[in-house]
């Protein structure tokens, strides 16, 4: 009977009993909460497009990239080399009002209350509001070809931009200590005149990547971890100009056109600056230059180096300077009224400049211990001095013998026979390319 009657009870109270499970669902049984899904993209900055332009609308919140990383940088969100971007002004990396990048400065406050940003001089701006300036500034640091910032993205929208400024420049001495190894590094001139300003950085071994040595071109950068810097990746490489009718030119690297990274500072020395060797060899004449081509993220070339060949071509460009010095005629008038019809010619003055530029690479030439880029350094002047055979001698970045510079007292404009719309160049007075009167 106990059996029967417990049995009973049993069937009794089960269907009781899944009532109020029936009714009140239990925690375990619940809908799972939905996990937001994080990733990240990594952008190779093209020069061409900032992560603020409309091609990245898609990405942000409210479909609109300007208004996006604006307010990823209020919510400080935006970090360059670790730092963040500030929100408010005294929130930056070194001192209140600024924020300095690789020991220079990239974003500060001035005096009259407005903002200024600079990005390796070439992406810069002043005078502007806060806001204006910061979203300037981050857009100005994701034009920088030769670098990758990676994107932060949940659910498919940018949440945070992370990037890492670098600059390249040409090692010219290596001394390794047990936990440092200090880097001479020639960046950049004075801003008049290109010469060489060293910086002289200690970095810690476990930062120091590739094994750079002396005469390499290297990337280096400073973050929360302190200095880092890995030697720039290599090939050899042919480099040509070619003029056309119009007298424009155009550089190659083995037979193809080449992209170029704004790593390198703008007052680098410029003969390893991407561009620059092809001044050199253009003005002096030169085709066919073997030379090292160094490259950062993304196979964009951050300099190019002679090597041996340097000091060869440093050479050669000395013999035929000093046959532009023995040949070329000179105005004792300074006029050109003293030189027969038809021949260019030149100053004394003038002549005189270009002598103490074909001195001061002999000289180099010379010298005991002298660098190969130091001859290269040589070579890039002593072809500034020569100029073009169209009339160009230089940019407002290359100045070293005839800017504002006064290392051979020469300015604007320059003493040289003069056809009413501009003046020779040596090379063209030496070349007889065409006629002063």
């Amino acid at each position: 009977m106990k059996k029967t009657r417990r049995g009973f009870i049993g069937l009794v109270l089960a269907p009781a009993l899944a009532t109020p499970f029936a009714l009140v669902p239990s925690a375990a049984s619940a809908a799972p909460r939905r996990t937001a899904h994080t990733t990240t993209k990594t952008i190779d900055a093209d020069g061409v497009t900032g992560i603020t332009a409309t091609a990245y609308d898609s990405l942000f919140s409210g479909g609109n990239a300007a208004q996006g990383v604006a307010a990823l940088i209020a919510a400080g969100a935006v970090k360059i080399n670790d730092a963040a971007v500030p929100t408010v002004t005294g929130n930056c990396e070194y001192s209140a009002d600024r924020l300095d990048i690789n020991g220079g400065s990239g974003l500060w406050k001035n005096a009259d209350g407005t903002w200024s940003y600079n990005v390796h001089i070439l992406l810069q701006g002043s005078n502007e509001s806060y806001a204006a300036a910061v979203l300037d500034f981050v857009n100005a640091v994701t034009l920088m070809r030769g670098i990758s910032y990676r994107l932060t993205l949940t659910d498919g929208v940018v949440t945070a931009i992370d990037a890492t400024v670098k600059d390249a420049a040409f090692v010219n001495k290596v001394s390794k200590g047990r936990d440092f190894t200090t880097f001479t590094i020639v960046e950049h001139g004075d801003g008049s005149t290109d010469k060489p300003n060293p910086s002289t950085i200690s970095f810690p071994n476990t930062n120091v990547v590739g094994r750079p040595q002396n005469q390499n071109m290297v990337l280096y950068w400073k973050d929360a971890e302190g200095w880092h810097l890995e030697r720039a990746a290599d090939k050899s490489a042919v480099l040509d100009v070619s003029v056309g009718s119009s007298g424009n030119w155009t550089e190659s690297v083995n037979g193809a056109s080449f992209t170029d990274s704004r790593l390198t500072l703008q007052y680098s020395e410029p003969w390893n600056r991407p561009t620059q060797p092809f001044r050199a060899m253009y003005w002096m004449g030169e085709n066919d230059v073997r030379a090292t081509q160094w490259f950062a993220t993304a196979g964009v070339t951050v300099g190019f180096s002679r090597g041996v060949d340097a000091r060869p071509a440093l050479a050669a460009a000395v013999t035929k300077a000093k046959n532009a010095l023995d040949t070329v005629a000179v105005s004792g008038a300074g006029d050109g009224s003293d030189v027969a019809e038809g021949t260019m010619w030149v100053t004394q003055a003038y002549r005189d400049i270009f002598a103490r530029a074909v001195a001061d690479a002999q000289a180099e030439l010379d010298a005991h211990g002298a660098t190969n880029d130091e001859y290269e350094g040589a070579l890039y002047r002593l072809a500034q001095a020569y100029g073009g055979q169209t009339g160009d001698r230089f940019s407002w970045l290359e100045n070293t013998y005839f800017g504002s510079g006064d290392d051979y007292g020469f300015g604007t404009p320059f003493d040289t026979g003069y056809n009413g719309t501009g003046f020779w160049t040596f090379a063209q007075a030496h070349l007889g390319t065409d006629t002063a009167h």
